[in-house]
Order: structure tokens, then sequence, then C-alpha cells
């Protein structure tokens, strides 16, 4: 017996035939930490409700978290990107990573 911890509330049975009908994944839109804390709120609310496994959320939670973090490095790596350039806007005759001694 295979666990569909989502779907197994809620489905829609095809009269005719008496299975369920496959229901279209919603896309969820995950490239701000602002959308990775909304579905893990979201993810909380199903857990809280009975909807979904705890150990079947808490999984999902991971990953959500792996992803929140991926997001967090890339805005960091984008700002560090961003103050290296403009300092080598700024000092166009000094190498990288030396200074002079005054």
């Amino acid at each position: 017996m295979s666990e569909n911890t989502d779907n197994e509330a809620g489905q829609v049975i095809d009269g005719d035939t008496g299975l369920p009908v496959a229901t279209p994944r919603r896309r969820i839109d995950l490239s701000t930490l602002r959308d990775v804390r909304l579905e893990l709120a979201a993810l909380y609310r199903k857990m809280d409700r009975g909807t979904i496994k705890s150990q079947e959320g808490t999984r999902r939670a991971y990953v959500l978290k792996m992803i929140a973090d991926v997001i967090a490095l890339a805005e960091l790596e984008r700002r560090v990107e961003e103050l290296e350039q403009m300092r080598a806007r700024a000092l166009p005759n000094h190498a990288e990573g030396s200074y002079a001694s005054h």
C-alpha cells in the first residue's frame, strides 16, 4: 500500500470508472524568501490540521529550509559582487586585494 499523504482526503472520484481523477499539481513559486516563508506557513497549517503527516511535513520543511538558505546565499553573493565592482570603479589604479601604504 503506497502512502499518498496529500490527496487521500478530498479526492474527486470519476463516476464512470470509480477511480480518482488526477488533479493538476499547483505550481509553487519559491524564488524569494517571502515565497518560501509563505509555503512553510501553509505546510505548518496542513500539519496542524492533520492533512499531511508530520514526517512528510518535516521532510518538506527541510527541503524548503535548504531552498531558503540557497536564496539567502545567492543574495549575499550578489551583494558582495556589487561591492567588489563598486570598489574596482572607485580605486581603478590599485590591484585587487592590495593597498598602498601612506
